[in-house]
């Protein structure tokens, strides 16, 4: 009877333990704990307060109106074609082959994504220099952001075909997030 309490105790603690992330939430990326991290608060940071940070006023930052920035004019920046930037097909960033990549890793490190009330979102990896790995708030992996630009990222689907969101930096801690018509999402990185 004794061993019996013991051994469900134990498949519990294990049941439990595989539900939570294993990611703590530091205060130096939670704009709950530091108001400058929040683009509520802090107006050089909110796209919609800084128009030099806003793709729908400032075209440079537009991978829809730039085509530079834009993966299906510039096949530089498309993972399709580039495939050191597909982490499909580069095993050296696809967080399924390293290990570390990913936010159940307990040595991973990382950025948050929230959300326009300051609620985690996500986890983002910086894979590499030009990749971006995004997982969505129970960890699962869910795409990819490939640099277009010093401090602009397209995203992409698991299968590197382009969403036409983008993250542009937000002068100041990190990224705000935009739909493919230039809207912020409200979602921010930092």
């Amino acid at each position: 009877m004794k061993c019996e309490l013991y051994l469900s105790l134990f498949i519990s603690g294990l049941f439990v333990s595989s539900l939570c992330n294993s990611q703590e939430l530091l205060a130096k990326h939670n704009p709950k704990v530091d108001v400058n991290l929040s683009p509520l608060t802090n107006g050089v940071i909110n796209p919609f307060k800084n128009s030099k940070i806003n793709p729908k006023f400032n075209w440079n930052l537009n991978p829809a109106k730039t085509s530079t920035l834009n993966p299906g004019t510039n096949q530089a920046i498309n993972p399709v074609s580039n495939v050191g930037f597909n982490p499909s097909e580069n095993p050296s960033i696809n967080p399924m082959y390293t290990n570390v990549l990913h936010p159940k890793n307990p040595q991973w490190k990382g950025l948050y994504m929230y959300d326009k009330d300051d609620n985690l979102a996500g986890y983002i990896t910086k894979a590499s220099q030009d990749v971006m790995l995004c997982f969505d708030r129970n960890s699962e992996w869910c795409g990819f952001y490939v640099r277009a630009e010093q401090n602009i990222f397209n995203h992409f689907d698991l299968k590197a075909q382009f969403t036409g969101d983008f993250i542009c930096y937000d002068s100041m801690f990190g990224y705000n997030e935009f739909s493919k018509e230039g809207e912020w999402t409200g979602r921010h990185i930092k």
